[in-house]
């Protein structure tokens, strides 16, 4: 008996330190393995960060190389022409300009003819051609935008800005953000920005650092210690507790399923079928009477922790992973069903649904429309679809045939996100719209800014010579109510009048506001039946 206690204290005490070992040994080797990925997603990283703004940079001096080929150029309407049509030719230049030799703006293809004194140094004989500076943002927090500037004759240079918000990205994958340091420079110390982890503190682990060969542009990138303690932490507590309490073999296969991970279109269709992925609704207000006149549907990722997962933090997943019909359907599904009790039978009641680009070059969302929407109170009259002018619509012939056939179940098709980037006045051309939505960018420019009041009130009245509606996003100041009621626009939505709100909370206010409206009617019906019987009476 107490040779069979020793063989089996020898056998317990020989897992135990198998155990033990195998344990240290596979978390050795899982942490050498995660770190030499993290170092790998730096790499990757920084090269992105550096094709971005050398992308940026190369369009805008090819851009410009090809104005200059113009003799004479000046501030000519003609001329003024040219800049904006080669502005508009890319993606990455906002605005284009000709500078005096002093340095002097002296206008630009938004048509601007008041000197702007001191954007550029005085020229000077030895110049450069070609050169590339920051200018700071109008406002503390804004990020600097890229000067290009070409010399063109006699001390007169062409100047292209390349905005900092269209070269600004962060491509670290999602559970490293918070961990690391980027910065994109131009070289001599001038940040063009940085992106600052959220974690300070520990030790460096990974150091990357890249830099053009042709333009002036080097990205540092770094990782500390934490990162790699946070990546691994539950991995580093599973393989302790199946060391302790389920032995070598055990070990073995908890390490093996331990270290599966489902993958992101995995974890979006999970949030799908837990009913996760709900919608928020943002009130369309009408400017003359106060009144809510419909709302944005905006997806929004609710985890059970009450955490909420902003689009643009799930919806590339989707987009990667193919599931953008399912989040739409699901989307619409809910709208429909929450919309229904509170939306009356022929109220004018405007629901906006954003669509992918893709998704207009298939017509499978009409059938996916229809099957939603053809039994609601909520209407196709009812339903405004939003394409984003962000994204270049592909393959035109297909996606004008699938918005036809939207339009002609009876709803609407807006154009959204105008003057964010991608020129809206090309889409404009090339198919139907309805709507035009004023992006943030362009409400904030009314309070100042390159021209901003200007640019806007032209594609108000754009749009009304189209015969098109208007709708501003991102209003947050009454100041900005004032103006565009002044420039015709009467419908809007923004922080000023409510954030998107829960599903909930937005049909409770609707009800809140119905109830409001009927007692106001009934007032102003009591009002001129006393006048009426007065006047009888007289």
């Amino acid at each position: 008996m107490i040779r069979n206690a020793k063989k089996i204290a020898g056998y317990s005490l020989l897992a135990t330190v198998s155990a033990g070992l195998l344990t240290i040994g596979m978390q050795f080797a899982m942490r050498w393995q995660v770190e030499k990925e993290i170092k790998e997603d730096l790499q990757i990283s920084a090269d992105v960060m550096l094709e971005r703004a050398s992308d940026a940079a190369q369009t805008a001096i090819n851009v410009l190389n090809t104005l200059a080929q113009s003799p004479g150029l000046s501030c000519t309407t003609d001329h003024r022409y040219r800049y904006s049509d080669a502005a508009r030719s890319t993606a990455w230049i906002d605005t284009i300009g000709l500078v005096d030799r002093n340095g002097n703006l002296v206008c630009t293809d938004l048509g601007q003819s008041a000197r702007q004194t001191g954007l550029l140094p005085a020229y000077q004989l030895g110049d450069k051609a070609v050169t590339l500076s920051l200018s700071a943002g109008a406002g503390q927090f804004d990020m600097p935008s890229l000067l290009v500037v070409r010399h063109v004759a006699n001390g007169r240079r062409l100047v292209a800005r390349v905005p900092g918000e269209l070269v600004r990205i962060d491509p670290v994958r999602n559970d490293l953000r918070r961990f690391r340091y980027a910065m994109l420079s131009m070289g001599s110390g001038t940040h063009w920005f940085i992106l600052e982890p959220e974690t300070a503190g520990g030790e460096i682990i990974d150091r990357v650092s890249v830099h053009s060969d042709v333009l002036p542009f080097e990205v540092q990138m770094s990782i500390t210690e934490a990162a790699l303690d946070a990546v691994t932490a539950d991995e580093r507590e599973f393989i302790n507790l199946l060391g302790i309490f389920f032995g070598l073999i055990m070990v073995g296969i908890g390490w093996y399923f331990g270290r599966y991970k489902p993958s992101d279109g995995d974890i979006i269709l999970d949030a799908l079928d837990n009913g996760e992925i709900v919608p928020y609704m943002q009130p369309i207000i009408d400017l003359d009477s106060g009144a809510i006149t419909g709302c944005e549907v905006l997806a929004r990722w609710l985890k059970p922790d009450g955490s909420v997962v902003p689009p643009h933090e799930f919806i590339p997943l989707a987009q990667n992973y193919r599931l953008t019909r399912e989040v739409t359907c699901r989307i619409m599904q809910d709208s429909c069903r929450l919309l229904d009790p509170v939306v009356r039978e022929g109220q004018v009641f405007k629901v906006a649904l954003n669509l992918f680009s893709h998704q207009m070059i298939d017509d499978s969302i009409v059938t996916d429309i229809e099957d939603v929407f053809k039994d609601s109170k909520l209407g196709f009259k009812n339903l405004i679809f939003e394409i984003s002018d962000r994204v270049p619509l592909q393959e035109m012939d297909l996606a004008k045939d699938v918005i036809s056939q939207i339009r002609a179940l009876g709803a609407e098709i807006a154009l959204d996100d105008v003057g964010s980037g991608h020129s809206g006045l090309y889409n404009l051309s090339s198919i139907s719209v309805d709507i035009l939505k004023l992006d943030k960018l362009l409400v904030d420019a009314l309070d100042g800014g390159f021209a901003g009041p200007e640019l806007v009130q032209g594609l108000i009245s754009l749009a009304e010579n189209l015969n098109i509606g208007v709708i501003a996003e991102g209003v947050e100041t009454e100041e900005q109510v004032i103006q565009l009621r002044k420039m015709g626009v009467s419908a809007a939505q923004g922080y000023l009048f409510a954030p998107p709100l829960p599903a909930s909370s937005f049909c409770e206010l609707m009800k809140v506001a119905r109830k409001r409206q009927t007692a106001s009617d009934e007032l102003l019906d009591a009002e001129e039946a006393t006048e009426a019987g007065a006047e009888e009476a007289a």
